[in-house]
């Protein structure tokens, strides 16, 4: 799948940028429980939701309620993956995590930065996801340069991007069950929308 974080909106000549929110394999879990339907609770003027290429090999391994439910956003084009430029090489294992021409972006220097100083917590096991222990948080950690992190886990990796990068992590253990979903992401991203 091809790359988009962000949209512009213009709205009488003026034109508006959507936060872009990038989506933790674990907070698929929150949104499904609580029945969150992205196309309908959160408005597309505000938010665009994406999942890196790494999260795509995660998703294969959920629960197929879970599955279907993450699916159904993904296909219909709500979420939306986002893959650096790259080329796989020839004699590695498993499948590419970069995208080619017409489906992968370049990334930034502050990704990169962010890649290459969280690079030492990826470890050498091999989930049965097909990704490293670790790998799709840094890969997570590193669009925090521009976009909000949605998640239900701030430990390790997740965790430093706040105080080491000044991202945004949206934490949704901590959303209370009286708040709508769009109110609580708002609440939650003020420095990405001006607030």
């Amino acid at each position: 799948m091809c790359s988009r974080s962000s949209i512009a909106i213009f709205f009488r000549g003026i034109q508006y940028m959507a936060v872009s929110v990038f989506i933790d394999n674990n907070a698929w879990d929150y949104l499904f429980a609580r029945k969150v339907d992205l196309a309908v609770d959160i408005s597309a003027n505000d938010f665009v939701f994406a999942i890196t290429r790494e999260a795509e090999f995660e998703i294969r391994t959920l629960p197929e309620d879970l599955k279907s439910y993450v699916l159904k956003w993904v296909t219909c084009g709500v979420v939306t993956t986002d893959t650096y430029f790259g080329f796989a090489e020839a004699n590695s294992d498993g499948e590419s995590r970069v995208g080619g021409f017409d489906c992968g972006r370049f990334i930034g220097l502050a990704e990169s930065k962010i890649l290459s100083s969280e690079s030492g917590v990826v470890k050498d096991t091999l989930r049965p996801t097909g990704l490293y222990k670790n790998e799709a948080d840094v890969s997570l950690a590193a669009r925090s340069a521009h976009s909000a992190i949605l998640t239900s886990d701030t430990k390790k990796v997740l965790g430093r991007v706040v105080s080491k990068y000044g991202g945004v992590v949206v934490n949704l253990a901590h959303w209370p069950a009286d708040m709508p979903f769009d109110s609580y992401l708002k609440s939650q991203c003020t420095s990405l929308i001006g607030g």
